[in-house]
């Protein structure tokens, strides 16, 4: 790669402001996120990617799991929130997560960014994770219309890190790194607006191929039913309490399969880091290379390796020991 093209100074004005709102001491950050701060597991690679010119982080999640209860569905009624995604765990600067998720009034009813691990003695798994645990409603559930019901999800989602760059020079390192660590479904965002001279390339480093989602409960739609059932109808005494409709064993297997994709997630995050700053003293790590690059790479190694063998096998042929010279002293 030739040298880094100049660095504009709206790109810096930009990353100063960011830095400056991620300076603020952690008892007085906050941001738009559920968790509302930077994620701790983060913080080193943030600081790290931040320190060097050309790119400066924007949103990040280090990786989470979550019990996401929908908004209401309001009949036929369109919510404002409705065509957009259920909230994302982005933190920093200027990039805010939908409040609600789908339909309006979403909530989430328990997040964690590091593994679960309950005690074994206590109440039930679906209390902890903020739903009641009710197997005499699973028979009424059933026979539940769709429109008349909000669902709660049970999530993991791996890490994604979104990084600013003042050019696709500054971009391509980061993106191939995070494509070799795994995160296949990275990107480069906003190329569109590039005449735009306040608009830079956004890298989403990003992977779905962990990710994990599984609808686990429920809780009426008010909007939609008014009044209680009686309770001969199976007794729904709360509104506003969301039921389990998964047995224990189920929630238990749903946990050890999200903390198991926690320990990927948080490899695939080093073996990212480490890509990145590979080259000792170097912001960018080793050069970028496109596919073809690197299958000539690959393939000029692999004659030099063949090379290397077809030498040792002919010396031992000859009877040579290794490191002793062939020519005799004059």
């Amino acid at each position: 790669m030739g040298p880094s093209p100049p660095i504009p100074p709206s790109f810096i004005a930009k990353k100063n402001d960011i830095l400056a709102s991620l300076s603020v001491p952690d008892d007085a950050y906050t941001d738009l996120s559920p968790k509302g701060t930077v994620d701790e597991a983060l913080k080193p690679l943030i600081d790290r990617i931040n320190a060097l010119e050309g790119m400066v982080t924007t949103s990040s999640c280090s990786g989470r799991v979550s019990v996401f209860l929908e908004g209401s569905k309001g009949g036929n009624r369109k919510g404002k929130n409705d065509d957009l995604e259920t909230g994302t765990c982005e933190n920093a600067a200027g990039q805010a997560a939908v409040p609600g998720g789908k339909g309006m009034g979403g909530r989430w009813l328990f997040v964690s960014h590091e593994p679960v691990h309950f005690d074994k003695e206590g109440s039930y798994l679906a209390t902890r994770l903020s739903m009641s645990y009710q197997p005499e409603l699973y028979d009424y559930q059933k026979d539940m219309d769709i429109n008349q019901v909000r669902l709660a999800r049970f999530q993991f989602e791996p890490m994604i890190l979104h990084v600013m760059t003042a050019s696709l020079h500054h971009a391509q390192p980061i993106l191939a790194a995070a494509i070799n660590a795994g995160f296949r479904e990275s990107g480069i965002q906003s190329l569109k607006n590039l005449d735009d001279a306040n608009a830079f390339p956004m890298v989403a480093i990003r992977s779905s191929g962990l990710a994990l989602e599984s609808i686990v409960g429920s809780m009426r739609d008010c909007m939609e039913i008014i009044g209680s059932l009686s309770e001969d109808s199976g007794g729904y005494s709360n509104d506003e309490e969301v039921h389990s409709l998964v047995r224990e064993d189920y929630l238990d297997l749903l946990i050890k399969l999200a903390n198991e994709r926690f320990k990927t997630n948080a490899e695939r995050m080093r073996r990212f880091e480490e890509d990145l700053f590979r080259r000792e003293g170097s912001g960018l790590g080793s050069p970028w290379e496109d596919g073809k690059d690197r299958q000539e790479r690959k393939r000029a190694e692999g004659l030099k390796q063949q090379e290397k063998v077809r030498r040792k096998n002919a010396d031992g042929e000859r009877g040579v020991k290794p490191g002793v010279c062939l020519h005799s002293s004059p």
